[in-house]
């Protein structure tokens, strides 16, 4: 697998920084890929000044897991106007089938010109959300979200929020617990809207700096089957069960062991969703004693029996 960011002048350097840095953090961990940096030209000027050197072409052709990134770019209807401009969209039309395209910010009006958002739905800017409008409407061009997801493609709004939807991607597609250690060495927390695509349970309650009780939801998600006492968790966080239970309720609005209920059913979810394990094994596999337990404690939490999970959310 490849991942290539394209590139073209007058990228707007977070665009490309922040997602890339995502990426990087997640190779660091061990995922097998590759990152290349491609434009039809060797060299170019970001936005600011910046330059980039040494780019590798255009590739002739996509393996079928490889992944395109599109930064945004400075008055992106001016930018995607130029002759490298057309030269990537024509590119981006021969070589795009059903491959993963991530979109930041402007880069959303480069994929609509390559025709890659028709009967789509996506974001951009908030600037250019009425133009986008106007320019495509065969595009469903969403305001007010972080990112938006629709089939393979991944489009995010402004700047910032390039880092957001890589570390969904990296999350949806390496494994939950692999954005949840990117985002806590990354230093940010994951921000949505009430629309965008439902925050994953390893990232949630991490917008926090307290370093203890990282150490606690690391252990937490990385042995979901532990069956921890309070005494366990305050052990791991050098700290009395008191100061651990205070400091919970203090950054994360919940207990210890609420935080451990919430973790086993994130768990138990995915494997609802994308296994076809009875409902006994998810049951062990998510650290319950029984599938009645385990039953009781989905229910209550979803209002909704892990068959009846299954039933509506399998396959999505």
């Amino acid at each position: 697998m490849t991942i290539y960011f394209v590139l073209l002048a007058d990228t707007l350097p977070l665009d490309f920084a922040g997602p890339l840095q995502v990426f990087i953090e997640a190779k660091r961990l061990g995922l097998d890929y590759e990152i290349s940096y491609v434009s039809t030209s060797k060299q170019l000027s970001c936005d600011g000044g910046l330059q980039l050197a040494n780019l590798a072409p255009l590739p002739p052709t996509l393996a079928p897991e490889d992944i395109i990134v599109l930064p945004g770019c400075h008055r992106a209807f001016d930018a995607y106007s130029t002759q490298d401009a057309r030269e990537t969209i024509q590119w981006l039309k021969n070589v795009i089938e059903d491959h993963t395209v991530l979109t930041i910010c402007s880069g959303a009006v480069l994929a609509a010109k390559a025709g890659l958002l028709v009967n789509k739905s996506c974001t951009t800017h908030y600037q250019l959300i009425d133009t986008m409008r106007t320019a495509f409407p065969e595009s469903h061009v969403l305001d007010n979200r972080i990112f938006v997801e629709d089939t393979h493609i991944i489009s995010s709004a402004g700047i910032s929020s390039g880092i957001d939807m890589a570390l969904y991607f990296v999350s949806t597609q390496f494994g939950e617990h692999i954005g949840a250690q990117v985002a806590q060495e990354m230093l940010v927390y994951f921000r949505r809207t009430g629309q965008d695509p439902q925050l994953s349970s390893w990232l949630k309650y991490r917008n926090h700096m307290h370093r203890s009780i990282h150490k606690v939801q690391d252990a937490i998600c990385s042995n979901v089957t532990e069956h921890y006492s309070l005494e366990q968790l305050a052990d791991i966080a050098h700290l009395s069960q008191r100061q651990l239970s205070r400091l919970f309720s203090v950054h994360l609005g919940i207990s210890p062991r609420e935080y451990l209920q919430h973790i086993r059913i994130g768990h138990a979810k995915q494997l609802l969703k994308h296994s076809n394990h009875s409902v006994e094994i998810v049951a062990q596999n998510c650290g319950y004693s029984s599938g009645r337990q385990f039953r009781r404690a989905f229910t209550q939490t979803t209002h909704m029996s892990p068959q009846q999970y299954r039933l509506q959310y399998s396959g999505v």
